[in-house]
């Protein structure tokens, strides 16, 4: 494992912080009509820019890695959000979409992170 420097770990922590004030402004803002899409843009953005770090990697360096991907992104991204709404989407009856707010959430996801790391690459 490599050892990062403190400015690293004192970064990931901001970043985090700011990934997680723009999660609950995403969430905040766009209301939970039909599905809860500010949880699925946060997560796809997060995704994306995850994606898109990966691809940067090398010329990033571990220390930027640590920042982007496990401060803002992990910030950002919810799965805690997500397992919530679905349940309670569940509990409201609404069984298709609670199945549909995960598969779209994973699907959305796992592209945004391929189809970012693809751009960079």
């Amino acid at each position: 494992m490599t050892q990062l420097p403190t400015w690293a770990w004192v970064a990931a922590v901001a970043a985090g912080a700011a990934g997680a004030l723009l999660r609950t402004l995403l969430v905040r803002s766009l209301a939970r009509h039909v599905f809860p899409i500010g949880v699925l843009l946060a997560n796809t953005l997060a995704s994306a820019i995850g994606g898109a770090v990966i691809g940067l990697r090398p010329v990033l360096g571990p220390g930027w890695v640590l920042v982007l991907i496990g401060g803002l992104c992990g910030g950002l991204s919810t799965l805690s959000t997500l397992a919530v709404d679905t349940v309670e989407l569940r509990l409201e009856g609404r069984r298709r979409v609670a199945l549909r707010n995960v598969v779209v959430t994973v699907v959305l996801g796992v592209a945004a992170a391929w189809g970012a790391h693809a751009l960079i690459s």
